[in-house]
């Protein structure tokens, strides 16, 4: 019912938010359309990765060259091949779908979910793909990070077979930040790449498990969309701040960011607003180095980031973890 008191800003403004929820829906046969040309898109992603392989064996890219580690040509060789392996089955999945005559999901660049906070109050967070697609690649090509040919294709398939995980995961947690990492970017490199004022500072824990040539992550040879929380201090949010002083080993590390998405996060966030994430107290990562676990703050008296490890049964009141969600 129109109300005269009402402002013609607000009138324009719920015209305009009628007019986007009476959006028309793809039909079948568009998203099918869509569907084929993404599979038509990937057969010269595939047949330049085929070329590159070929290349490379002709080329002798693949044997072990005088100072390296041993092996390091059969570990170029497997990440070339498993970045073929997934170009190849993402393929395939599609090609079945098409062939299968399912109905397929209705595609949409932004997910928008109500979120619940611990005091009551209520929050609606929105996350737009193609827009954080596009802040990323700029992101990466500032920090000269070499993405894969099929990267932006990789994230749209990710976040189409995810939305109703990503959703829920929202409404559930309130995340309010997506973190998009292309996979198989060596962390020596993103060390380098990455790096923030005065650089970073080892710890001789860190240094003894490994640094940063030797910690092991899981998964960060994949391509993912991450969830997380854009709050600087673990304090600064009742969410987080309930996490301080957790052990190590009561932490899920399938829900917790690697050294790999941290260092990532961190300067993707000084970028955004010149400040660092944890210039208060200590966040946990999904890290090993040896036997311990990985840690990281940034120092704002050295103007560095600090990356030790601890025992997994350690614990300290400034020590606590930034919850995550990751789909790959």
């Amino acid at each position: 019912m129109y109300n005269p008191n009402m402002s013609f800003e607000t009138t324009t403004q719920m015209a305009k938010s009628a007019e986007k929820s009476k959006k028309p829906e793809k039909s079948q046969e568009e998203l099918r359309a869509i569907l084929e040309q993404r599979l038509i898109a990937l057969k010269p992603i595939l047949q330049e990765g085929i070329r590159e392989y070929e290349e490379a064996l002709k080329e002798g890219v693949f044997k072990d060259v005088e100072g390296e580690q041993e092996g390091a040509g059969d570990l170029r060789k497997d990440a070339l091949q498993d970045r073929l392996t997934a170009i190849f089955n993402r393929a395939e999945n599609m090609k079945a779908r098409l062939d299968s005559q399912e109905t397929l999901p209705q595609i949409t660049s932004e997910i928008s979910a109500s979120y619940t906070h611990p005091d009551g109050k209520k929050e609606t967070i929105a996350l737009d793909l193609e827009a954080k697609l596009q802040e990323f690649i700029s992101f990466y090509q500032k920090t000269k990070i070499d993405l894969p040919p099929d990267f932006e294709d990789t994230i749209r398939d990710l976040w189409e077979r995810s939305q109703i995980e990503i959703e829920q995961a929202i409404e559930e947690n309130g995340f309010d930040e997506m973190l998009i990492i292309p996979g198989n970017i060596p962390l020596t490199d993103l060390k380098e790449k990455m790096t923030m004022e005065n650089g970073y500072y080892e710890s001789g824990n860190f240094i003894s498990g490994g640094g940063f040539a030797g910690v092991v992550s899981q998964n960060t040879d994949k391509t993912r969309l991450i969830l997380v929380h854009k709050t600087q201090n673990l304090k600064d949010r009742p969410e987080l701040e309930k996490t301080l002083n957790i052990k190590g080993q009561d932490i899920k590390l399938d829900q917790t960011l690697t050294l790999e998405d941290y260092i990532i996060f961190q300067r993707k966030y000084f970028e955004e607003t010149g400040k660092h994430l944890d210039e208060v107290g200590w966040t946990w990562l999904a890290t090993k180095a040896g036997a311990r676990l990985v840690d990281s703050y940034w120092n704002p008296d050295f103007r560095k980031l600090l990356v030790d490890a601890d025992g997994f049964d350690y614990q300290d009141g400034i020590l606590g973890v930034r919850p995550s969600r990751c789909f790959f």
